[in-house]
């Protein structure tokens, strides 16, 4: 059977009888049309559109997702189309459009060579046809692909086809198809029983690899290794001080023996790794998250298997960097899902991470969460997704994944820790308000201190109330706080949590005084007083330097000193908080007015009210009552304070604390009698704190 159609149509055909036409859209009839031309239209955008999208969703099917489960097959076939774009004609009327002038006027007749949308056109029709003639078989532009368990079947379908795109005028080069081979190489892949592996060819040039001396060489050095980098693990981590050398903003373009020893290693692990085993339909598919400190690696697995059938890695962006650890698997977990689920192949995935209940995860679980919120409803999409379960892996919690802190570049002039004389923790803090009009209550901390050794010893703590303003103006204002209260003859470093203010300060700081604080654009910056000061102070202060250091650690040289600048907002946050309660009239009630009565004419004092305190009215005609050795705290009348009790148990910078601390909130601020057993009662009722305990 397959040598008749080989003898028929296999070289025989020089000029195709047949042709095409493209209807609507650009799709091809479902019924072949044997007489008809392909319309060429060059400003048709739908054209444009429907050519690139048939050429990418072709090239995805096959690199993704189709190639994986049928190459387990026994027998396999690869065919060659020959002519290429020359075996589709153009229609009459559309031939104008590829007219020049040489020797006369000429016209093209077929798919011309250079235009943008040959390919597409072409590959659209292909996997029309093959879509007809074998839905299994897999085209990449001119390459066919087919594969079966059982010889006669095999070729039965190969002259199916074979036969079918001769009878529109294409032919096959058969000196390079393989018909009926137990091993084939396609798209330079070798696939066998075994698996993928890459072309034989492929494993002599990579033996054979020699560190480059120009540019080019470099270029394609790297090139080289991205064919074979589903093969190596965490390949875009450790070949990225390479590509650093092909950057245009890199500082060195200098070969070094570090460059020598990563592209041995490189070179290692891609000649241990001969073969990844091919995607079985039939079976789960399981992806093992490995994150890691600048990025992270996926692998993919059929279930039960130990062979993986391929290894991807990513870098994390600039924003991504900045995440906490948990929302960088949250990353990588939404990555390797939506880029693996073709693969799957309608089985089910089975993310394996190293956070226990992953899906149960939201941002208000997540205290240092640096992420916005359109990247939690994306993560949210992905978690709560039906054909997904996530399982916890204890083993993949590295060294790496429990110390995660990132190395930012330290600025120039930056000196070792242990020779500064003072070292200074900034940090603000932004919570929504309780009780009032205000959309936040915001206050900063400094924490000045010095280091003996890698221990963080605390002397003074500055804390400032800043009323209503963002997270990222606390951050400012700290910064501003500490630059106040550094001594200019001392050497210090000051620590700072926010990004932002240590790139603004070291980096644009400068020119942005130069500019007259406006940005590239024109505009002015934001927060532009307070910038001017800092770059007045900054002038005054040379012996002052700036280092970034993650939030919310658990392991570093700067994890208690951070810590406890974030208590200190914090705890300003939470008097605040209390503190900006709109009190509903200052007027002072009846038993108050006696007890202001009793300190000013000696007459008994109401019950509660203890006669060595003093009670008056204060500028603001409030009552306020002097406590001898604590203070002037404020005497809020009855009716006040319930929602003063209220604001400080269950306000966001407490969160329902328990009665020491609701109390402490409020004595910061407060007295009146009766204070502690009014508390005690108000958070021994409270709802949610009863269902916490249960």
């Amino acid at each position: 059977m397959f040598a008749s159609a080989y003898t028929r149509y296999g070289a025989a055909i020089c000029d195709p009888p047949h042709e095409y036409s493209w209807v609507g859209s650009l799709r091809p009839n479902s019924e072949l049309q044997k007489v008809s031309e392909t319309p060429f239209c060059i400003a048709n955008c739908d054209l444009q559109f429907a050519s690139r999208r048939d050429s990418q969703i072709a090239s995805r099917n096959l690199l993704c997702c189709y190639i994986w489960p049928i190459v387990r097959k026994k027998y396999k076939t690869t065919l060659d189309i020959s002519n290429v774009f020359f075996c589709q004609n153009i229609a009459p009327e559309s031939r104008d459009y590829t007219s020049f002038s040489a020797f006369g006027s000429q016209k093209k007749c077929c798919l011309p060579q250079g235009y943008k949308n040959s390919p597409g056109l072409f590959s659209a029709r292909v996997t029309e046809m093959l879509h007809e003639l074998d839905p299994e078989a897999l085209s990449y532009v001119d390459d066919i692909y087919l594969t079966d368990d059982e010889i006669l079947q095999h070729l039965r379908h190969v002259s199916r086809i074979v036969v079918g795109f001769a009878d529109i005028g294409y032919k096959f080069n058969f000196k390079k198809s393989k018909i009926a081979f137990l091993s084939v190489i396609f798209l330079g892949y070798e696939l066998s029983s075994e698996g993928k592996s890459l072309a034989p060819h492929f494993w002599e040039k990579c033996a054979l690899l020699q560190p480059p001396n120009t540019v080019r060489k470099l270029q394609s050095l790297l090139g080289f290794l991205n064919f074979g980098r589903t093969y190596i693990p965490d390949y875009a981590t450790r070949i990225k001080p390479l590509y650093e050398l092909i950057c245009p903003n890199f500082s060195s373009r200098f070969w070094t023996i570090e460059h020598t020893h990563i592209l041995r290693e490189l070179q290692t692990d891609l000649l241990a790794v001969k073969h990844l085993h091919t995607r079985d339909n039939k079976t789960h598919l399981v992806i093992r998250v490995i994150p890691g400190a600048v990025g992270f690696t996926y692998v993919t697995f059929n279930e039960g298997e130990t062979v993986p059938i391929a290894y991807k890695s990513h870098l994390y962006s600039a924003a991504e960097q900045r995440f906490a650890q948990t929302e960088k698997i949250l990353t990588a977990v939404q990555m390797a899902v939506i880029k693996e689920r073709p693969l799957a192949q309608g089985q089910r995935i089975i993310v394996v991470s190293p956070i226990p209940a992953l899906e149960a995860i939201t941002k208000a679980s997540v205290p240092n969460s640096k992420a916005l919120h359109p990247r939690w409803i994306q993560w949210a999409t992905s978690l709560t997704a039906t054909d997904v379960d996530y399982i916890f892996d204890p083993k993949l919690q590295t060294q790496e994944f429990l110390q995660y802190e990132i190395e930012y570049p330290v600025p120039a002039g930056t000196l070792p820790i242990d020779q500064y004389q003072v070292v200074m923790y900034t940090d603000g803090s932004a919570q929504p308000a309780v009780g009032t009009k205000q959309q936040y209550s915001a206050a900063c901390a400094v924490v000045s201190g010095t280091m003996e050794g890698e221990v963080f010893c605390p002397r003074h703590t500055y804390t400032k109330t800043l009323g209503d303003c963002t997270a990222q103006l606390a951050e400012l204002k700290a910064l501003l706080l500490a630059l106040e209260h550094a001594d200019p003859a001392i050497l210090t470093l000051l620590v700072c949590d926010s990004y932002y203010c240590v790139q603004s300060f070291n980096e644009y700081l400068h020119y942005w005084k130069l500019n007259g604080f406006r940005d590239s654009k024109g505009n002015t910056i934001k927060h532009k007083l307070l910038w001017g000061k800092v770059a007045d102070l900054k002038e005054t202060l040379p012996k002052v330097h700036i280092v970034h250091t993650l939030g919310h650690q658990h392991v570093g040289i700067h994890v208690a000193g951070n810590t406890l600048a974030d208590e200190a907002a914090k705890s300003a946050v939470a008097v605040a908080t209390v503190a900006t309660v709109t009190r509903s009239s200052s007027k002072p009630d009846t038993e108050i007015s006696a007890a202001i009565k009793a300190t000013a004419d000696g007459t008994p004092f109401p019950k509660g009210f203890p006669s060595k305190y003093g009670y008056c009215l204060s500028s603001a005609l409030n009552a306020v009552v002097n406590i001898p050795g604590i203070g002037v705290r404020e005497l809020p009348n009855r009716i006040e304070r319930p929602r003063l009790i209220s604001a400080a148990h269950e306000g966001v910078a407490s969160a329902h604390a328990g009665v020491a601390a609701t109390i402490s909130l409020l004595q910061a601020r407060y007295w009146w009698p009766g204070l502690y057993k009014e508390t005690k009662q108000y958070v021994l009722c409270c709802d949610v704190c009863q269902q916490i305990k249960a």
